[in-house]
């Protein structure tokens, strides 16, 4: 029975391509502002972010598979399983991809032929994505511990107990490495994994941290979003969202922009934290905002992606797939990836 469901569990997903006359899937809204490319159907829902490098897409399900797209077409190339969901976005690096999964285990795998080149095992649930600096690799987990592995060799550097879940990819900027965790601490490290510093939210960081300008963005549950100074911890300022936040912030040269429970999409002044907009979907805004040329994607649980002018948050076009979005949008070719928990990944022309 077991070898039974796994190999209903690692199915080869099917395309659907979606010609220049056939703009949505029937059932589906049309949009005068962008089409659909392609769509390619997994077996399970993809709740994660997918990852566009070299004209390939790659992205986690939780079928447990992560797999590998041709990004123009939705050309299926392989897929690689393991023995749980992914929601980790993959990382490449040296012509790697980089994944962890609900297995407990950090897989990096041939970006060409999809074969494991290792495997690192934590004692939880990996549901950070890892973030790659300075030849390692530092990923969070359900083991509440942040973990530095040799990008080469596989093998731990150091391992720095956060005492809860670390659920927020680590951001790396200069000489540190920046997280959040459930117990809504916001840590410091530098790359021997000590501490410089840490903040205290009343409530999780689910979010992950954004650096720009001199400063740590990052959402909180607690209905926060605060900006740290990224040297000494010191809190900056603090703006009260609706509600609270696992999106995690983008920033331009003076705005910051995040999503909430609340449903809304904020743009903020990124140093006065001032309401520059806000734009309201329908549900819950879980995924988070990226800009792309003028436009602000982002995802809702309404099962629409939206396309904002960024300075102003005017509504560009919306592309309704009608199922959650949870995860973030990526792009590249100027083609926007996105998955839903439709089991689909989709292509849309920015």
């Amino acid at each position: 029975m077991k070898q039974a469901l796994l190999s209903v569990a690692q199915k080869t997903g099917t395309l659907h391509p979606m010609p220049n006359n056939n703009v949505a899937k029937k059932g589906s809204s049309s949009s005068e502002g962008t089409r659909c490319l392609w769509s390619f159907e997994c077996e399970d829902e993809v709740r994660g972010t997918p990852t566009y490098a070299n004209g390939v897409v790659y992205v986690g399900s939780y079928d447990n598979n992560l797999y590998a797209l041709k990004a123009s077409n939705g050309e299926f190339l392989w897929k690689y399983p393991t023995e749980g969901g992914i929601v980790s976005r993959p990382a490449f690096a040296d012509n790697n991809v980089i994944v962890g999964s609900e297995d407990k285990s950090l897989h990096v795998v041939s970006a060409r032929m999809g074969k494991s080149i290792w495997t690192y095992q934590t004692d939880g649930p990996i549901r950070s994505s890892p973030a790659v600096a300075e030849g390692h690799i530092f990923v969070g987990s359900d083991d509440a511990c942040l973990h530095a592995i040799n990008i080469l060799t596989g093998r731990r550097a150091w391992r720095f107990d956060a005492g809860e879940m670390v659920r927020s990819t680590p951001a790396v900027s200069a000489d540190r490495i920046y997280f959040g965790t459930e117990s809504g601490e916001l840590f410091c490290l530098d790359f021997s994994g000590t501490t410089k510093w840490r903040f205290k939210a009343k409530r999780a960081f689910t979010s992950s941290p954004t650096v720009a300008q001199g400063a740590v963005y990052i959402g909180s549950l607690d209905a926060m979003l605060y900006a740290v100074d990224a040297k000494s911890g010191f809190n900056i300022w603090r703006f009260r969202l609706g509600k609270g936040s696992i999106s995690s912030p983008c920033t331009s040269d003076k705005y910051v922009f995040t999503g909430a429970i609340d449903g809304v999409i904020y743009c903020l002044d990124a140093r006065s934290s001032k309401e520059i907009w806000r734009f309201t979907a329908e549900q819950q805004v879980t995924s988070s905002p990226i800009l792309f040329r003028d436009s602000i994607y982002c995802g809702s649980v309404d099962g629409n992606l939206y396309a904002l002018e960024y300075r102003t948050g005017r509504l560009r076009w919306k592309y309704q797939i009608g199922k959650p979005i949870t995860g973030t949008a990526a792009v590249g070719e100027d083609i926007i990836f996105v998955g839903a928990t439709d089991h689909r990944v989709y292509a849309l022309t920015a």
